[in-house]
């Protein structure tokens, strides 16, 4: 019987090592993984930003995306369990939408308008960009961000508007640009009254990280946002549980570009600096609202 148990326990010791080992194995794949995420993002937040790097049409964008499905490129880790593409099909399914997207440049706000209400484009330089639907992981991030700022918002009474996309925001004064941030701030009331679209730069935007589509918000609208007099933008980024912060008032001459924003992880809380200090945003809580996508 001593013989017997002592076996067993022998066995769930062996068991539990091989657990360990597993375990660490997985730890290491998916610290890889991530780390592999945060260096495609800051390697990408090195490319060449302004007007010159946007494509002559959306032809171009359109056909580096067709050619990775015919090429049968493999997906990021992470995607499926993260609730952001089925294989292949979300792919093919992003070009198949992306055909009903006017091509070419010169459009402008009248043509945005006068779109189907179903599809999900954006309109930057007289460009129109097709859009996917935000997967889950994407919206439970946007949510968190949002509960938490509007929170600091009426703690403080501040005279500041949070809104969330769908919500048009209109830059410039060629009418040749419409986007829809994730998550924006302004602190104008009467604008807040006025009919139509948000005219003019938010004072705080955020966008959280399409794995589909990375370069359109770490670089595309990273510039734009600075262009036309965002005061501070977040790019946040799930996968790799990190934030990059960008400070643009205070980004000195027009050539800076803003190539060296602050990087914070999903561990930390972070400062909103339009609100000199007031109000953070803790990331820890964003963390664990999507911990189960992760796993």
């Amino acid at each position: 019987m001593g013989r017997d148990k002592r076996n067993n326990q022998g066995r769930l010791t062996e068991k539990r090592l091989s657990r360990a080992k597993q375990e660490d194995v997985d730890n290491k794949t998916t610290g890889k993984a991530d780390e592999d995420r945060s260096i495609q993002a800051e390697e990408l937040l090195r490319e060449p930003s302004g007007a010159e790097a946007y494509p002559q049409n959306a032809d171009m964008e359109r056909m580096e995306r067709v050619d990775r499905v015919e090429k049968k490129l493999p997906e990021p880790d992470g995607m499926n369990a993260a609730g952001e593409r089925e294989g292949s099909v979300y792919l093919q399914r992003s070009a198949e939408t992306d055909q009903e997207v006017p091509a070419g440049g010169g459009h402008t706000e009248e043509e945005y308008f006068a779109l189907p209400d179903d599809l999900r484009v954006e309109l930057i330089d007289g460009v129109f960009y097709a859009m996917a639907s935000p997967a889950r992981i994407h919206q439970t991030v946007c949510i968190e961000l949002v509960r938490q700022l509007a929170d600091c918002v009426e703690e403080h009474d501040a005279p500041c508007f949070v809104y969330t996309a769908p919500s048009d925001v209109a830059l410039g004064d060629d009418k040749k640009t419409i986007v829809q941030p994730d998550i924006y701030v302004h602190c104008d009331r009467e604008k807040d009254v006025a009919p139509g679209p948000y005219r003019g730069a938010p004072d705080f935007v955020i966008e959280v990280l399409s794995p589909s589509n990375p370069e359109h918000d770490l670089w595309r609208k990273r510039d734009l946002y600075q262009r036309y007099g965002v005061r501070e933008y977040w790019i946040v980024d799930p996968h790799g549980q990190s934030v990059y912060v960008f400070h643009f008032e205070k980004s000195g001459n027009s050539e800076d570009r803003g190539e060296n924003p602050e990087k914070y992880s999903f561990d930390d809380n972070v400062p909103v600096g339009i609100s000199d200090g007031a109000c953070r945003v803790d990331f820890r809580r964003v963390c664990r609202k999507i911990r189960h996508f992760l796993e």
